[in-house]
This record gives structure tokens, C-alpha cells and sequence, in this order.
């Protein structure tokens, strides 16, 4: 019987410490107004208050706060910052091709490694028929 509540216990014990690391690393959350509708993985996102959460070591919620639009993002790439002045602000950097926006890399601010996405097949596309296809215009945008 002694067996059965202590194993009891432990598994109580265990689920307890499940549920509590993933609510641990969800609480590093940021938050930013982007004025223009922009492409996150080949998918459109309205203009709008962002929300960037961890969900876990490997992945990202970006989640519009307005039209509660969100999308997972695993990470793929990451980049370190070349310089002091680089980093740690949390911040997110999107490349402009005419009136289109395509969000390259998000950086919370926390170290001195960002996330950077690759480039996606319509970005790759306006980017040979530009103009100027030796280097997109770069916006950044600062999170809180």
C-alpha cells in the first residue's frame, strides 16, 4: 500500500514539474506594433500588435494581438550580432522589396543571438526582379 502512494507522489511529482517548465519558458514574451502587413514563412500577416513568446528551446509564437492571427515558428538559423551596439535589444528586422515586407529576424533583447528566416521563394523572386538586387531595404522595428 506504502508502495502505491509513493509512486503516487512521484508521478503527481513529475507531472507538477512537466507542466511547470514549458509555463517557465513561455513567460520571456515581447511585444511590438508593426505598421505594415508583412510575410512570416510564406504565410501573410496583417499590420498589427505582435506578440513573440518561446515555446520551449526550438520554438516561437508570433501572434497578432489584434486579430489573435498567430503562427509557430520553429527555429532554424541563428545569427550573432557582429558588434556591441547589435544587440540586446529586442527587436525585429524585416527586408522590403517595394511595398512588401518579409520578416528576416527576430532578437529578444535577452543575448547576443537573434533568429534569422530564410529567405522564402516570393522573396527570392522580388528580389531578382528589383532594381536594386544587390540589397533589399532593411526596416527595423523595436520591441518592448
Amino acid at each position: 500500500m506504502k508502495r502505491n502512494n509513493v509512486y503516487g507522489a512521484l508521478m503527481i511529482l513529475a507531472l507538477a514539474l512537466i507542466v511547470s517548465v514549458p509555463m517557465t519558458q513561455a513567460q520571456a514574451r515581447t511585444v511590438a506594433y508593426v505598421p505594415f502587413a508583412f510575410s512570416l514563412d510564406q504565410k501573410s500577416m496583417p499590420a498589427g500588435t505582435y506578440e513573440i513568446s518561446s515555446q520551449g528551446n526550438k520554438a516561437l509564437v508570433v501572434r497578432n494581438l489584434d486579430t489573435r492571427q498567430a503562427r509557430l515558428v520553429i527555429e532554424s538559423m541563428h545569427v550573432e550580432a557582429s558588434q556591441a551596439s547589435d544587440a540586446p535589444h529586442a527587436k525585429l528586422v524585416f527586408c522590403k522589396y517595394g511595398d512588401q515586407y518579409f520578416l528576416a529576424q527576430i532578437w529578444d533583447g535577452q543575448n547576443r543571438t537573434g533568429i534569422a528566416f530564410p529567405e522564402s521563394k516570393r522573396e527570392k523572386e522580388l528580389q531578382m526582379a528589383s532594381s536594386n538586387a544587390s540589397q533589399p531595404e532593411v526596416v527595423v522595428i523595436a520591441m518592448k
